[in-house]
């Protein structure tokens, strides 16, 4: 055995020692554990995997117990005063021992790419099994849930390739029956939207996706981590997809000034800037690289909704949307179209207008949380809104085929006209590219497509008596 293999070796048991460690200490304080990685993974896809940390999932209302018992263990917060209810970690906290090799413990309340937390531990931690590890038994995930926790790892890999050979490794160990278990999982979780796109990072995961049904497409902040985005780039695409001026304004606080918490203990103290250190640091390193996180951020938009796939990262086209601008010359043009629509068509327009725009962030919410068929959506306004007017607002929105179908059906259903919505794949020879669009509609790009879901709208959308078109 090398030298180098031998202190991986080593670091491994240490690891595993620690997770043993942890895992009865917390079940001293009737605090249930699953290991989700490191040794889980090794034993259940059975090859030689080196790990440097060991990621334990508790109960979200037991989180904050559980950071206590790894503090009275002698394990220090990587983070200090690391904001707990939201971003896009709050799924997990990173603790260490102060030791000069220091043994790293991933706190986690759930995943990301999961919505719900709450169900993601119940369903996990019921089916979990009990192995032995260093003599002691931990629980660890069952095959479906190692399955979906391999693809939403694939779905947000960090700068690290590891994901991506255990995606592999899991697509070619476990069985079809698991991967069907875990798209259920996924489902209910709310995590379909993650689960697809971590899939299709690699050809067999695509492949699978495809047998599986799982829907194309991912949120833009999902992209960018799947694309193992800077820090930067990540927060850049968190601020776009918040749906207002406030909540971008209250995350860049919440992100660049320290809780009044934080800043009252550190008063007391009268060390402010032990506090306030950290925070400078972070906001000058996302100075630095905003330049870069920028171009990460553009070429994750058009990964996001592209005119054209391959078939491993499989995507619904654009559908004629705008191609994005910059923030500013974006903003300018969104006054003007405003402008433009109360001038035109008035303040009936103009609510039509932000119905529009209102409809195709709540598709893109529900579409990646809860899926195709669980999508809801409020009736347009009953005058102003004639379909040209939705069709030049859906343009400006950048909505793509799918989300545009959903709008435009959810519109003619309030005027009592129940348009299907089809979906639709070429053959793999002609490149594999995907469509939605509305029955009855003139689209030369279905043609040749093979038709793979029709939906009609709920029957709700159609209970509403119809109201006049505006000429």
């Amino acid at each position: 055995m090398s030298d180098h293999r031998h202190a991986v070796l080593v670091a491994c048991l240490a690891l595993d020692a620690a997770a043993v460690r942890v895992a009865t200490a917390l079940r001293a304080r009737n605090i249930d554990s699953v290991l989700l990685k490191g040794a889980a993974l090794r034993l259940r896809l059975g090859y030689e995997r080196p790990y440097h940390d060991v990621d334990l999932l508790v109960a979200p209302e037991q989180f904050v117990a559980a950071q206590g018992v790894l503090a009275e263990l002698g394990y220090q917060p990587v983070t200090v005063d690391a904001p707990d209810d939201t971003g896009v970690d709050w799924h997990e906290r990173q603790w260490r021992t102060p030791d000069a090799v220091p043994v790293k413990i991933d706190l986690h309340r759930g995943f990301a790419g999961v919505a719900d937390a709450e169900r993601f531990w119940v369903t996990v931690s019921s089916r979990a099994e009990r192995v032995d590890l260093v003599g002691q038994p931990v629980a660890v995930p069952d095959a479906a849930c190692t399955a979906l926790l391999a693809a939403l790892h694939a779905a947000n890999p960090g700068r690290s390739a590891k994901p991506l050979v255990d995606l592999v490794r899991a697509l070619d160990v476990l069985p079809a029956t698991a991967w069907r278990t875990a798209t259920e999982i996924a489902r209910d979780c709310g995590a379909t939207s993650a689960f697809a796109l971590g899939l299709r990072q690699v050809d067999a995961g695509a492949t699978r996706a495809g047998q599986l049904g799982l829907p194309h497409g991912a949120p833009l902040p999902q992209v960018v981590a799947a694309r193992g985005g800077s820090p930067a780039a990540r927060g850049l695409a968190r601020l776009d997809a918040l749906p207002t001026v406030r909540s971008r304004v209250r995350d860049l606080c919440r992100r660049t000034v320290p809780s009044p918490t934080a800043a009252w203990r550190a008063l007391a103290r009268r060390d402010l800037r032990t506090v306030t250190a950290p925070y400078l640091a972070r906001a000058g390193r996302h100075a630095r690289h905003l330049p870069e996180a920028v171009r990460e951020l553009r070429a994750a938009r058009r990964l996001a909704t592209p005119s054209d796939g391959g078939p491993a990262r499989v995507f619904l086209s654009a559908g004629g949307g705008r191609a994005p601008a910059g923030r500013s010359g974006r903003l300018r043009g969104d006054v003007g179209a405003v402008l433009r629509v109360l001038r035109r068509r008035g303040v009936p327009g103009l609510r039509s207008a932000l119905w529009t725009a209102r409809s195709v962030r709540r598709v893109r919410r529900q579409v990646a949380s809860t899926g195709l068929a669980a999508v809801r959506l409020a009736p347009p306004p009953a005058t102003g809104a004639d379909r040209a007017l939705v069709c030049a607002a859906l343009r400006r929105t950048g909505a793509n085929c799918l989300e545009r179908s959903l709008v435009l059906q959810r519109w003619h259903a309030a005027r009592g006209e129940a348009r299907t919505l089809v979906i639709g794949v070429t053959a793999p020879s002609a490149g594999f590219h995907a469509h939605a669009w509305l029955h009855g509609d003139p689209d030369d790009r279905h043609d040749g497509m093979v038709e793979l879901l029709r939906r009609p709208p709920p029957p709700e959308w159609l209970s509403t008596v119809p109201t006049p078109v505006r000429p």
